[in-house]
């Protein structure tokens, strides 16, 4: 075996070991960053659940308010008929 050939393997050798050295870490890196992607999902699905809920239990308060108001205002209507009798 030359001093070519030996010479053509490592310089071989060291371009596969520079290119695994590089594709490695970006290669956790896009995992990690899937894994926090499908957290982050999850947080928002959850969280526009909840977003849902607080909505229907504000219409539903804000419903009884309504009904409140009107009889309130039903009642001041009727002690107003009596009064001009």
């Amino acid at each position: 075996m030359t001093w070519e050939i030996f010479l053509g393997i490592a310089a071989l050798f060291s371009f596969v070991v520079a290119i695994v050295k590089t594709v490695v870490p970006l290669t956790n890196a896009v995992t990690l960053l899937t894994e926090r992607i499908d957290v982050l999902a999850e947080h928002m699905d959850s969280m526009e659940e909840k977003k849902s809920e607080a909505h229907k239990k504000l219409w539903q308060h804000n419903e009884a308010q309504d009904k409140m108001l009107q009889d309130h205002e039903q009642r001041l209507h009727d002690i107003d008929g009596k009064w001009y009798r």
